[in-house]
């Protein structure tokens, strides 16, 4: 099982136990943190991902240490004009140390999801269909069903429509 969290403006992959470098937090070695900003949760094959994060799910670390990264050079210089300056730079981090992923609220809306996208679905199927494509096939009263797709994994391209209105005009 594992979780994709932010932090920091970034993002992480939390598995349980896993010690990971973030950039600083405002914590002490030894206190607990947690953050509530889960994107996404993998629990035996099963993935689920939040719009646009996971509700009720969190992770849990212990912030282990602070430090400072390698130190990398900035070098500017202006060619025939003497200006040369050499900077270094050594970005601070904390590490963390995953103790769990909890997912409280967020189980109960996994076993819900399905059920509530399975009847949309039996209700009106839905095609992968391009924008241009479903437009042009409404305006001229097309089935869907009916046409083939030839974009990638059978989307319905533009073109596709195109064949089914010559199609349908050749047959009229």
């Amino acid at each position: 099982m594992y979780a994709i969290f932010k932090a920091q403006g970034k993002q992480f992959r939390a598995v349980e136990d896993a010690v990971l470098r973030i950039p600083s937090l405002e914590a002490e070695p030894g206190d607990t943190v947690t953050f509530g900003e889960v994107l996404l949760i993998e629990r035996e094959g099963d993935v689920q991902v939040g719009t646009p994060s996971v509700a009720g799910a969190s992770v849990a670390a212990e912030v282990v240490s602070h430090g400072r990264g390698d130190k990398i050079i900035v070098y500017k210089m202006k060619r025939r004009k003497g200006y040369r300056r050499k900077q270094g730079h050594r970005q601070g981090f904390t590490e963390i140390r995953i103790l769990g992923i909890d997912l409280s609220d967020g189980k109960p809306e996994a076993a819900a999801e399905p059920e509530a996208a399975a009847e949309p679905e039996a209700a009106a199927p839905q095609f992968d269909i391009t924008d241009v494509a479903r437009a042009l096939a409404e305006a001229h009263g097309l089935d869907l069903a009916a046409i083939e797709g030839t974009g990638k994994g059978g989307r319905i391209l533009k073109k596709d429509v195109d064949q089914a209105i010559a199609a349908a005009e050749g047959d009229g």
